[in-house]
């Protein structure tokens, strides 16, 4: 496949000017607007789904503002607690004192709420909280611009947070209830990254190489895949995957050829290094299944500084060699190096691996009871499930009867909020869809 990058035009949608009263994002009313549109916004949040590209936007236009001459920034917000003088991936320590100093506006894109919360619960809290002190003196001429997958987001508590820590302009009395009040705009403008269109979908599939693009978008609609190839980050794993195979399958299965064809090792120094791909895999799977518990994100290379906020990859995998586990870190799996570290570059691909890790454990003496109790706690006399395993659940109740079992009886709902439904059994689905019809009627009669 054409290594390349293609540039498309996103539109971003915008969410109603009220959701902060909420505890959900609710549509709002107007036109699908271009980051020209929006790029003199003092406060925006953008909510996109994993893969959909958020970061990759980020990232490109502040590029793009740098090269008008701009003072433009790229930063994950869960380095900013940590150092945040080495937070910074466009732009540096030394540009931001010198844009301080001055009188110039300054751009920021923070990226990613939901990564950082995977640290701590705290994290975006504190991030804001550091960020806002360090510009405090430079609120009023800075644009900052928030990534964030929707699941991510708390509605009312993150923007009170934003507002309190990274205000602009004149702020809201507290005491101020009246109806003028509360139908103010918000300073944070709320906006969400639009899905590609099939127009969008079958340009981007020319420029990736595929000559029949009619057969590929007729395939994608008919194989329910539309939802992924709105993606660009999916639907470029789609169009390998169709190049490989000259078919689709179903979104399960699709991912599952996906990991196969990313654990191919990338260009580089040590690509004449071959590891087994039942051996890649199975190294993959457990450094998904660490991210998963400990809220880690960031992996650190074999040669890279170690510290407490990286996962270690030797200590997992004592067995590898530095090189193999080198070689393991450059494959499509895994996001560009920065700063010796990487991260698995597709939160869903991630969830899969680490859920195929936590099947492999439950063949294990007492595995299935330790794996359960990492899913499944008893609060207050109450079974729940670890709101932190729920995405990775998703797809263990494809690979698990007994583990589907638990989980869709205690909440029916956890297989519509990830991984691929349309794999579960028939009876199963049927079972479900009555429970969730029947709780949603006792709950309107309550």
């Amino acid at each position: 496949m054409v290594e390349e990058t293609v540039e498309l035009i996103r539109r971003f949608k915008p969410l109603s000017s009220r959701s902060w009263e909420w505890d959900f994002l609710a549509p709002g009313t107007g036109q699908s607007q271009w980051w020209e549109e929006i790029k003199d916004e003092h406060r925006v949040l953008i909510i996109a789904d994993p893969g959909a590209g958020k970061t990759f936007e980020a990232k490109t236009h502040a590029g793009k503002m740098r090269t008008r001459g701009k003072k433009a920034f790229f930063i994950r917000i869960e380095k900013i607690d940590i150092d945040f003088d080495r937070a910074f991936e466009i732009g540096t320590a030394e540009e931001f004192s010198t844009w301080l100093g001055s009188t110039e506006e300054g751009w920021f894109f923070l990226d990613s709420v939901d990564e950082a919360q995977l640290e701590t619960p705290r994290a975006l809290e504190n991030a804001v909280r550091v960020f806002g002190a360090r510009i405090h003196s430079a609120l009023e001429r800075t644009h900052i611009f928030i990534t964030s997958r929707e699941d991510a987001w708390r509605a009312l508590p993150d923007q009170t947070l934003i507002e309190q820590h990274l205000p602009f302009g004149e702020p809201l009395p507290a005491e101020d209830e009246t109806d003028i009040a509360r139908k103010r705009d918000p300073m944070l403008k709320l906006f969400r990254l639009a899905g590609l269109t099939e127009d969008e979908i079958a340009l981007f599939a020319s420029q990736y190489g595929i000559s029949d693009v009619g057969s590929f978008v007729d395939t994608v609609k008919r194989c329910n895949l539309l939802m992924l190839a709105e993606r660009p980050f999916d639907l470029k794993a789609l169009i390998g995957v169709w190049i490989a195979d000259h078919q689709l399958g179903s979104r399960f299965e699709v991912l599952q050829r996906m990991i196969t064809l990313q654990l191919e090792p990338m260009s580089g120094a040590r690509a004449q290094l071959r590891i087994d791909p039942a051996k890649a895999r199975d190294g993959a799977r457990t450094l998904a299944g660490a991210v998963m518990l400990t809220g880690k994100a960031v992996i650190c290379l074999p040669n890279g500084v170690q510290s407490p906020d990286r996962i270690d990859p030797r200590v997992l995998l004592p067995d590898w060699t530095e090189s193999e586990i080198d070689v393991l870190l450059r494959t499509g799996l895994f996001d560009d190096i920065v700063y010796t570290t990487v991260r698995f570059r597709h939160r869903e691909i991630r969830e899969l691996l680490s859920a195929e890790w936590a099947n492999g454990l439950l063949c294990y003496p007492d595995g299935r009871s330790r794996v359960e109790h990492l899913f499944f706690r008893n609060s207050y006399g109450e079974e729940i499930i670890v709101p932190r395993m729920r995405p990775t659940l998703t797809w263990l109740i494809l690979l698990d009867d007994a583990v589907r079992d638990k989980a869709l009886a205690l909440a029916p709902e956890v297989a519509s909020e990830g991984g691929d439904p349309s794999q579960l059994p028939l009876e199963v689905r049927r079972t479900m869809l009555r429970e969730l019809v029947e709780r949603m009627a006792k709950e309107r009669e309550e």
